[in-house]
């Protein structure tokens, strides 16, 4: 019996009624042939022709600049040609085609004309939980941060209120201003500023970031009212922290300054001042989280750690998958996005918790009347509290991680009792 015949080869075709065929070279020249093919319709049928008009300026320049009067994707490359050149060699990648020894020709780009609304759209959305408690949730969407910023503040009474922002459209570049809350003033003794600080990043498309913004006037500040620390997290990883001022002494002493990222923390001031946070550089702060050991300040954990995820095996840096925000107790808070997440709520009744050691001021033993003074700052590393009454408490330091573009830097700069930070468009 005869063998079977194999089949024959594959072949090309196209639609002459919508594009032109151009042949490009010939495989003899030595040159890869190439097709462009040249449409001016999606339709397949062959229907009504639509043209798109592309105004093309600085095509003699090192700029190129592309305006076309509908939306849609295109393709653009850009011809190099000298009358007495010759080509470049094969092996030089940013070449894919030449007809001539006087033709270059660069790799195709994609050319994506948007209109003048999506021009003028970013969007975040941003949800207000709490680690402790299901029952809270607000939430604001659609923000366009080409029409406005967005200001973040602590709340007084809900000093643990966590905030999450996310980009539910595309990545965004955003800029950001975030500030640590002031130390309190005593008996006309000045409490020391929050660290503020100003960096740039670029948020993700449908993953979470968190802020957590204390208050000194509630359960986030020392003992002695030391200002409280403003932290900001991608999923469970801190990126930026920036310190709380340290609280004045009663007869005598000032609070010391919190700082920004790579900044110094003050000291108090005052005979038995408090020492202000540890400088930390960048990407160089310790995992594991500490308490205020009395007046000694402690440090906040570089990654969340939380209790429910702890418990089901998951690591402190590790996201947890596409979730609802759960509380500490690891329950879903309903009406929260599905987004990527990582942050690992904790709250206060467990050794692993304690609000992922962000109250970190050292506590003072002094009080005057009935309030205790001098306490210090919270920050990545909390300030010392005063010895006395005589002196302020240490300010907070700052942090970051190195994910960020830091653009400013301060120690000091915010005076309010709130922590607080504001989101622009990059």
């Amino acid at each position: 019996m005869a063998k079977a015949s194999g089949g024959g080869g594959g072949e090309s075709a196209y639609n002459s009624s919508i594009v032109t065929l151009d042949g490009g070279t010939s495989a003899a020249d030595g040159i890869a042939p190439f097709i462009e093919v040249i449409y001016t319709s999606p339709s397949t049928t062959g229907g009504t022709t639509v043209t798109t008009n592309t105004i093309v300026t600085g095509a003699g320049t090192s700029t190129l600049t592309l305006n076309a009067n509908s939306v849609g994707i295109q393709t653009v490359r850009c011809k190099v040609s000298h009358p007495t050149a010759c080509n470049a060699p094969e092996t030089d990648q940013s070449i894919v085609a030449s007809k001539s020894n006087s033709e270059i020709f660069t790799k195709t780009a994609i050319y994506d004309a948007i209109s003048a609304v999506n021009a003028t759209r970013s969007i975040i959305n941003y949800e207000v939980v709490q680690d402790d408690d299901s029952s809270y949730l607000i939430t604001q969407n659609d923000l366009n941060l080409y029409l406005q910023d967005v200001d973040l503040q602590a709340s007084n009474g809900r000093e643990y209120r966590a905030i999450v922002v996310y980009a539910p459209e595309e990545n965004v570049n955003v800029e950001i201003i975030m500030a640590g809350s002031a130390g309190v003033s005593f008996n006309n003794n000045l409490g020391g500023s929050g660290g503020k600080c100003t960096f740039t990043y670029t948020l993700q498309q449908n993953t979470e970031y968190v802020f957590l913004l204390g208050e000194t006037q509630g359960n986030t500040s020392s003992v002695g009212r030391g200002g409280a620390g403003a932290y900001f997290y991608e999923k469970g990883r801190l990126l930026v922290a920036c310190g709380g001022g340290g609280g004045s002494g009663w007869y005598a002493g000032s609070g010391g300054e919190g700082s920004g990222p790579g900044v110094s923390a003050a000291s108090g001031t005052g005979s038995g001042f408090g020492d202000g946070g540890i400088q930390v550089s960048d990407g160089q702060l310790d995992s594991a989280g500490a308490l205020p050991n009395g007046t000694d300040g402690g440090k906040v954990e570089s990654c969340t750690t939380g209790t429910y995820w702890s418990n089901n095996g998951i690591s402190p840096c590790d996201d947890v998958g596409q979730e609802q925000f759960r509380t500490f107790q690891g329950t879903i808070v309903s009406g929260t996005a599905t987004i990527q997440r990582g942050y690992k709520a904790s709250g206060s009744n467990t050794s692993t918790s304690n609000f992922g050691y962000r109250s970190n001021g050292g506590n003072s033993s002094t009080a005057v009347g009935g309030s205790f003074v001098g306490g210090g700052g919270a920050g990545a590393y909390g300030g010392d509290a005063a010895r006395n009454a005589n002196a302020g408490g240490g300010g907070g330091s700052g942090y970051t991680d190195g994910s960020v573009t830091i653009v400013e830097s301060l120690r000091g700069g915010n005076t309010s009792s709130s922590a607080y930070a504001t989101i622009k468009l990059s």
